[in-house]
């Protein structure tokens, strides 16, 4: 890729490519068919969904989209993650269309949350970039 070409953002809070630095875990709990789930958003649920679609950027692309099968494939991992027995099939039993809305919110949100402070730290790495005793990376 030329260095004039800028990245495509794949994910939520626009961010030009996925790192694990970048990522920070992130825990909530959802009700489902009245019983509590733990979702986690770590680095098995990361890499269950990059097994899953390749990679995260596709699956967060996906996911945009509001592609069903992304839906349950994320809130599988979020939730495997925390309870390695169920299967993708169960966790697709857990959705309907009246929490389908809800589940897409906790993930989204869980995202969000996730790659936030990840953009804290990049901010505080360029302020102290443009402190005066530092001097400025030149492009190569």
């Amino acid at each position: 890729m030329s260095k004039n070409k800028k990245h495509h953002n794949n994910n939520f809070k626009g961010q030009k490519r996925v790192t694990g630095k970048d990522l920070q875990t992130q825990s909530t709990t959802i009700e489902l068919k009245g019983k509590k789930y733990d979702m986690n958003f770590d680095l098995n649920a990361m890499a269950e969904l990059e097994d899953i679609f390749g990679s995260l950027q596709i699956a967060i692309a996906e996911l945009k989209k509001k592609k069903l099968k992304a839906v349950r494939s994320f809130l599988y991992a979020v939730l495997k993650s925390t309870d390695e027995s169920l299967t993708e099939f169960e966790v697709g039993r857990l959705i309907d269309m009246n929490n389908f809305t809800t589940i897409e919110r906790a993930i989204t949100k869980l995202i969000n949350n996730a790659f936030e402070e990840g953009e804290e730290d990049e901010k505080e790495a360029s302020a102290k970039n443009e402190h005066p005793d530092h001097q400025p990376r030149r492009a190569e």
